[in-house]
């Protein structure tokens, strides 16, 4: 678990399955020796038959009141997960861990917790990396998972499923099977059931040797972003991402790659959010979509990308990235950047936090990641949620409603950020009520 102080908040997000499961009791026994606390979350996302998910629920409750762990379950509206899958162009795997993250990060915010714990094993890293050389993915997405990523902590990923199976055995204690897990529609599924039993049998080493390639490319990652860093500075303009054309076509071709690889996550963040590093379901197509780097290898002088929300190009000695922003008539802003913006009759201004300190600040406000997605909300009034003309969304979730001229909500100022995710104060005024 590593070093922490005694009274230090863990939340653990348990589905009930052997994984979780195990991890929960592994955690009380800790908690009892070093006086932490420990809390459970359980997430229905509202997919699968209401009576299994309300046992599921049932299960994680009775274990939680025999280990004397609090236990809180959070349900998704049925259909909500569907819906947004739909709407993003995403999976419904993808779009079922949108919802979960953002629930996460909520509990944790209230409970206070220093860090999340998820149950993912050595198995669950080594189908991930399966599932990344299948899409073709960088050493990035080839890279090992991460035992710790921000807030996430993953204390079982040295463990294999076979070890957490058989510690749940010696404990004897029951666990429960989400039937989705036999839907081989799922990639996961697809390489748990029918790839894995296949390298099992005429490669018994693949694990180790996937293993070591993982590790390799973390390395190799770590290194093409500090070398890209060092060698191309960006330079933020309004909604556009600069730098020298001369300067970055002497670079050598990985180098650019891993560049604009970057200038492109930075600006596309928002929509990462939702639809990049997820597990794809079954394509709807007969031909799989264009590897990103591949598209972004592409790009040369004179030569202009578009490739989702993103465009670059080579323009008067410099090149530019870009994101194809979508106009107020579709319903959405895009903030990139400090200034005043307008949009459905609200005037939003936008000040990067170090800049507060040099003035009094007017008005209330909120703290977001930049970029910021404004954006209108159907039917929300039929929900029992009237008022709502916007809502203002990073890729951190659901920080405000924008409701006529006030604010509902307001995160912290202290909320934790990286260096490429600029965090911004924003102002709100003026709107009409629906």
């Amino acid at each position: 678990m590593g070093n922490w102080t005694q009274k230090t908040v863990f939340l653990a997000a348990v589905s009930g399955g052997a994984d979780s499961t195990a991890m929960l009791e592994a955690l009380a026994a800790i908690q009892r020796r070093q006086g932490y606390t420990v809390h459970c979350l359980h997430v229905d996302h509202g997919i699968r038959d209401p009576q299994e998910r309300q046992e599921d629920a049932e299960a994680v409750g009775r274990l939680c009141k025999g280990l004397n762990i609090p236990c809180r379950v959070v349900r998704i509206s049925p259909g909500k997960v569907a819906e947004t899958a739909k709407t993003c162009g995403i999976g419904m795997e993808a779009a079922a861990r949108v919802f979960r993250h953002k629930t996460w990060r909520q509990e944790a915010r209230r409970l206070g917790a220093e860090r999340v714990l998820v149950a993912h094993t050595q198995d669950d890293l080594l189908e991930t990396v399966l599932m990344r050389v299948l899409r073709g993915c960088g050493p990035a997405g080839l890279a090992a998972m991460p035992k710790e990523r921000g807030q996430v902590l993953r204390p079982l990923l040295t463990l294999s499923r076979s070890d957490v199976l058989a510690y749940l055995g010696a404990k004897k204690t029951s666990f429960r099977t989400d039937s989705t897990n036999q839907n081989i529609r799922y990639l996961r599924n697809r390489i748990r059931r029918e790839l894995v039993p296949c390298l099992d049998a005429f490669f018994p080493y693949w694990r180790k040797t996937l293993l070591a390639m993982a590790e390799t490319q973390s390395r190799t990652a770590k290194f093409l972003e500090s070398e890209a860093r060092k060698q191309v500075a960006w330079t933020q303009k309004g909604s556009l991402l600069v730098t020298s054309g001369e300067n970055f076509f002497s670079q050598s071709e990985i180098i650019r790659e891993e560049s604009l690889f970057r200038a492109a996550d930075h600006l596309g963040k928002f929509f990462s959010a939702k639809a990049g590093d997820f597990e794809p379901d079954l394509p709807k197509k007969k031909t799989s979509p264009q590897p990103r780097r591949k598209t972004l290898r592409g790009f040369g002088e004179g030569k202009k990308i578009d490739a989702g929300p993103i465009r670059i190009e080579h323009s008067n000695g410099d090149v530019l990235v870009s994101l194809k922003e979508k106009k107020e008539k579709e319903g959405a802003l895009v903030i990139l950047s400090p200034g005043i913006y307008s949009f459905m009759g609200f005037k939003i201004a936008c000040q990067f936090p170090e800049d507060l300190e040099k003035k009094e600040t007017p008005g209330s406000g909120f703290f977001v990641h930049l970029p910021l997605v404004v954006h209108t909300k159907k039917g929300l009034e039929k929900k029992g949620v009237s008022g709502y003309t916007a809502i203002a969304e990073d890729q951190y979730g659901l920080p405000e409603h924008i409701v006529s001229d006030m604010l509902q909500l307001s995160w912290k100022k202290e909320t934790p950020h990286r260096e490429d995710q600029r965090l911004a104060f924003i102002m709100v005024s003026g709107g009409n009520d629906v």
